[in-house]
């Protein structure tokens, strides 16, 4: 059975997650997981609530769940755009305090990454480099174009090749969208393997570490 850590922290919003409004396709998980081994011990990080089907998932893999709820973090959600690039760093290495020596080998990052600001993506990208190896991978959304609005939903997984679709219980943040370009400067602890279209005008995102070999294990 899979263990679960959670980050818990003192939020302005409600931490229980609003009910399934549906389902949707993944293109890009099943070939995510397809490079896993199965006897492989896994650290898994979710950018977002304990969600019950994500748990389930994951339950009969050999893995740790590294929740975190950085969508109702008040530094992110209302003072990132007051706060110094240094100052969002240090929050984010507070949320990202993992056991010493934890290496991640996955990262859902959902569409988290449209939500912060250049100054915000850079020290993100700067909180969670540590605890990366060479053979960390990750998943996320970003936008096709920079008029594309996204829905206010929280992800999960159901299977390898759907999600569920859940309503955030809270106002929707302000977006920073960035390009894929953009992103790669201001994310570059990852490189971006593929990207698919969406009917709604998202980017489905896989991602490969940046790490060399030599220094992906954190030193914490």
């Amino acid at each position: 059975m899979s263990s679960v850590a959670k980050h818990i922290r003192e939020e302005p919003v409600p931490r229980r997650p609003g009910f399934v409004l549906g389902h949707q396709h993944s293109k890009l998980l099943p070939s995510l997981f397809q490079w896993l081994d199965v006897g492989q011990r896994l650290n898994v990080l979710n950018i977002g609530p304990a969600l019950p089907e994500t748990v389930d998932f994951f339950a009969d893999a050999k893995c740790r769940l590294h929740f975190s709820d950085l969508f109702g973090e008040r530094f992110v959600r209302e003072e990132q755009q007051s706060w110094s690039e240094a100052e969002l760093r240090n929050a984010f290495e507070d949320c990202l305090s993992f056991p010493a020596g934890t290496r991640l080998d996955l990262c859902f990052f959902w569409d988290f990454l449209c939500y912060l600001d250049d100054a915000a993506l850079r020290a993100f990208d700067a909180a969670l480099r540590p605890w990366l190896h060479a053979g960390t991978r990750a998943h996320g959304f970003g936008v096709h174009h920079m008029a594309i609005r996204l829905e206010n939903r929280h992800y999960g997984i159901v299977r390898s090749d759907t999600l569920s679709l859940r309503e955030r219980r809270f106002a929707a943040m302000t977006q920073h969208p960035h390009s894929q370009g953009e992103m790669q400067d201001l994310f570059g602890g990852f490189h971006f393997e593929r990207g698919v279209l969406l009917a709604d005008g998202k980017l489905e995102l896989l991602m490969k570490s940046a790490s060399r070999p030599d220094i992906g294990t954190a030193a914490r």
